[in-house]
């Protein structure tokens, strides 16, 4: 863990690697570092070299792969989503929207976690966290179809960014068909409520 915090990058971006790679080797054993390899993480995603923040990216995917993708994104959000430094905010958005198109079909609950988050992050002080934001609700969209206009319209938002976001997800044509969405949300609300 030291190693991911040396300033010098090579070394720290060697140990974020190594990290990912343990990550993969270990499966199971590896859950219980979680508390101290995430926050670890979302840290280097301040760095002033983007190979170490591809590489903290990349251990919080791989910590996603091992794990589950909405407890990570859950852990790191408590960190990321308002972090006092606006790269942190970009990058960690940009690492859920990878998420994103990677767990779709598995982790249909990622999406609702995220997508409150992800909306307050349009109205951040900072341009390029407000693009990564927009960025990523095209990417759930992408994967979710129909369904997250539903899930848009929940959060009352105020007509001008609603108006925004509908105008650039038209240009998109959305990776299945709306009933398999429908489907899918259906299946995951009745597990919900089973467990009630």
């Amino acid at each position: 863990m030291d190693l991911t915090r040396d300033a010098n990058f090579r070394i720290a971006q060697g140990g974020l690697q190594a990290l990912s790679v343990a990550a993969v080797v270990a499966d199971d054993h590896f859950k219980i570092h979680l508390n101290a390899l995430v926050p670890a993480a979302v840290e280097r995603l301040d760095d002033g070299k983007q190979p170490v923040r591809d590489a903290a990216r990349q251990l919080l995917i791989t910590l996603m792969e091992v794990s589950s993708p909405t407890i990570i994104v859950e852990r790191a959000g408590s960190y990321a989503w308002t972090h006092k430094i606006w790269r942190v905010r970009d990058e960690f958005v940009r690492t859920v929207a990878s998420a994103v198109g990677l767990f779709a079909s598995t982790e249909i609950s990622l999406q609702r976690v995220l997508l409150s988050p992800v909306l307050q992050l349009m109205n951040d002080s900072n341009q390029s966290v407000r693009d990564a934001a927009i960025s990523c609700i095209e990417e759930m969209y992408k994967h979710m179809g129909s369904q997250s206009h539903e899930e848009l319209q929940r959060h009352n938002l105020p007509s001008y960014m609603l108006k925004e976001i509908n105008s650039r997800l038209d240009k998109i044509e959305p990776k299945v068909r709306s009933s398999d969405t429908a489907m899918q949300y259906k299946a995951v609300e009745s597990r919900g409520n089973a467990g009630m």
